[in-house]
């Protein structure tokens, strides 16, 4: 974000060399500098970025550690052992338990060194759930100059948004990153798109992003269940309805929508189930697209 006008007040040393000529009041002075200053900002971000705000940014942090190994794009291992979780994304897997390396898990993981790469510092803020059912401590990451990781490699298309209520700080700012490189093709997102529903098999299990017409909508004790093409299941909880607005929902009907999460076989009538927690996991298609 560029400066505002009392931002630009403030901070005229910026711009040393265009300097204001002695003016008889205060006002006329600090009108004097308040344009001189914004005709500076106004002249170099035009062509130079770098007075804008790092992406997603924060002004304190819950700590300061050291880094001993990066595992893949959205988990490390910090000093003394504790291993940290990156909230708000998901990085392309790497290679495991017989199951092979996603597209673009390499180029994740390698970025993600890259930031840390002059220095092994890193700075948290924590999630209000502080660890997951792996005892991964949760939590946003920054580099010593302050720069937002998850931010990072969502906008080098190394990494997906994804929102887990509490843990929903930086949500909007993330899927902003995460738009403007999809709509830029950048990284993964150069070849990936949005997977059609009616074209879901088995070895699409796993983080995705789905696509299809919202057929039905139904609500039970269980959760509030949306259909789509008679192939997906979209499941919303009880403990997660109170985030939804079931009325916007219903707006979605018989319209193309697209969902992101964890894909899974289900038992259900549709063959396939993704449970969604947060809003921001689903979409109208028209919202979704780059025009």
């Amino acid at each position: 974000m560029l400066f505002t006008k009392k931002d630009a007040s403030e901070r005229l040393f910026l711009c040393p060399w265009m300097g204001a000529r002695p003016h008889k009041t205060w006002a006329q002075r600090a009108n004097k500098a308040l344009q001189t200053s914004l005709f500076c900002i106004a002249a170099m971000s035009a062509a130079d970025p770098i007075w804008a705000e790092p992406a997603c940014a924060a002004a304190k942090y819950d700590e300061t550690t050291s880094i001993k190994y990066i595992h893949d794009g959205d988990t490390l291992r910090l000093k003394g052992g504790r291993k940290v979780r990156l909230i708000g994304i998901n990085a392309p897997e790497t290679a495991r338990d017989n199951h092979a390396a996603e597209a673009f898990s390499a180029e994740a993981t390698k970025s993600l060194k890259a930031l840390f790469k002059n220095s092994k510092s890193i700075s948290l803020i924590y999630g209000e759930d502080k660890y997951d059912r792996y005892d991964r401590l949760l939590a946003h990451a920054f580099t010593d100059e302050g720069e937002n990781v998850q931010a990072v490699l969502l906008a080098q298309g190394y990494a997906r948004a994804i929102s887990f209520p509490p843990n929903t700080r930086f949500s909007t700012c993330y899927l902003q990153q995460e738009h403007t490189a999809r709509c830029q093709k950048t990284g993964l997102w150069e070849k990936a798109k949005a997977l059609t529903a009616k074209k879901l098999d088995d070895t699409h299990i796993g983080f995705q992003l789905v696509t299809g017409k919202l057929k039905s909508i139904n609500s039970n004790k269980k959760g509030i269940w949306l259909n789509l093409d008679d192939k997906l299941t979209i499941g919303i909880r009880p403990d997660n309805q109170s985030l939804f607005d079931i009325n916007a929902i219903h707006t979605m009907l018989n319209h193309k929508v697209v969902v992101r999460g964890w894909l899974n076989k289900s038992k259900k009538d549709a063959p396939y189930y993704i449970r969604i927690r947060h809003p921001s996991s689903l979409q109208l298609a028209s919202t979704f697209t780059c025009d």
